[in-house]
């Protein structure tokens, strides 16, 4: 927690000089920012324009009294939350009753002790600090949950597709199965492509957490990116009708990384251009040497990602904001799981623009397999 000290202003409001010089001292020697007023109408256009950490304020004052100041401050949502420690050489129960009634929050009496002023304003200080730190984890509470809760729904919404062409396609299977023929087959393989879908969107949610805690290990060896990419798309062709996959390869290029992590990697990539691609054109997916590192590129041509996106999308809530306000759509966790995957083998991914249309998602591993066994 911030020292009390630190940066703190306190408004000190009493009409009597001495008063005010001896208060003045106090605090000032203390480390504290003070600023004298002399009257109630003084001092509130003094919280307004600059408010204050703290008010240490006289009951008995001319035309307006500390009473009536306090209920004015209260009263402005933006001072309400400042702390009013009454100075006071009232003696009555019932006028310190009404100086708690009106808001404040202490009282300091008249002669002054200088260990007692300083206790007090010390005290009311930190508890302010505490309060407003507890506000700002509250705050941030809230967004996380909110965050978490958009997740859930983002998840869930696109769960309900390919739940949906499950359900029935196997309903269909059901009522044909005494006579399997083409028809029945076509079902049970959108059935099962529904399955591959939840499962991958699963997994994608699972080791995205994973990879965040750096509790996801990595095993690697040698690999042919390219022959890994080619395998990739040779498995993709048969599912997407009208839709497709342009290879280009220059040669061998060999890595040091997890197979199945990389291959989930380009699948995602290849699944999100395929989603964005219109039908009757090609997804195109290259593989290239570059320096010390290896690029994997995978283009399309859909309406291509808006510069103020080209980062969000890749984080792990990015998507949720891009899609709630229409700048782009992608499926769920997968651009975040390439993102903290890549990094995970200490390389880059990004993206870029095609004209007239269109994107280009590309990572670089490093050829000399400089990645962690474990992902960090």
């Amino acid at each position: 927690m911030t020292d009390a000290k630190a940066f703190a202003n306190v408004l000190v409001v009493d009409d009597t000089p001495d008063n005010l010089r001896l208060l003045t001292g106090i605090l000032e020697h203390q480390g504290y920012e003070v600023r004298p007023a002399t009257s109630g109408a003084q001092a509130l256009k003094a919280a307004e324009h600059y408010p204050p950490d703290l008010v240490l304020l006289d009951i008995s004052m001319p035309e307006m009294d500390g009473y009536e100041v306090c209920r004015r401050l209260k009263a402005n949502a933006q001072l309400k939350d400042i702390p009013v420690i009454f100075l006071t050489a009232l003696s009555d129960i019932t006028d310190k009753v009404k100086a708690f009634d009106v808001g404040g929050v202490d009282y300091v009496t008249k002669p002054f002790h200088l260990e007692e002023v300083q206790a007090r304003v010390r005290t009311h200080l930190e508890l302010r600090n505490a309060n407003v730190e507890l506000r700002r984890s509250y705050a941030k509470l809230r967004e996380l949950e909110q965050l978490r809760e958009d997740l859930v729904h983002m998840v869930v919404h696109d769960m309900r597709s390919p739940l949906t062409v499950l359900a029935g396609h196997l309903q269909f299977l059901k009522e044909e199965c005494d006579k399997l023929g083409p028809d029945a087959a076509g079902d049970l393989q959108a059935a099962l492509e529904g399955t591959q879908t939840l499962a991958k969107m699963a997994n994608d949610l699972l080791d995205v957490s994973r990879l965040e805690e750096g509790k996801l290990p990595l095993h690697l060896v040698e690999c042919d990116l390219g022959d890994l990419a080619a395998a990739v798309a040779a498995s993709l062709k048969g599912f997407e009708r009208g839709r497709s996959i342009e290879v280009d390869i220059a040669g061998r290029t060999p890595v040091a990384c997890d197979g199945p992590l990389v291959r989930r990697i380009v699948e995602n990539l290849l699944n999100n251009a395929i989603k964005h691609t219109p039908a009757g054109t090609a997804v195109r997916l290259s593989v290239l040497a570059r320096d010390e590192m290896a690029r994997v590129t995978v283009s399309d041509q859909g309406p291509g990602v808006p510069p103020e996106a080209r980062q969000k999308i890749f984080e792990k809530f990015g998507n949720l904001t891009v899609r709630q306000q229409n700048r782009y759509h992608s499926a769920g966790l997968g651009l975040a799981f390439c993102k903290l995957a890549v990094q995970a083998h200490h390389g880059v991914i990004g993206v870029d623009p095609i004209e007239p249309n269109g994107s280009s998602f590309w990572f670089e591993l490093p050829r000399n397999g400089n990645a962690s066994a474990v992902a960090s």
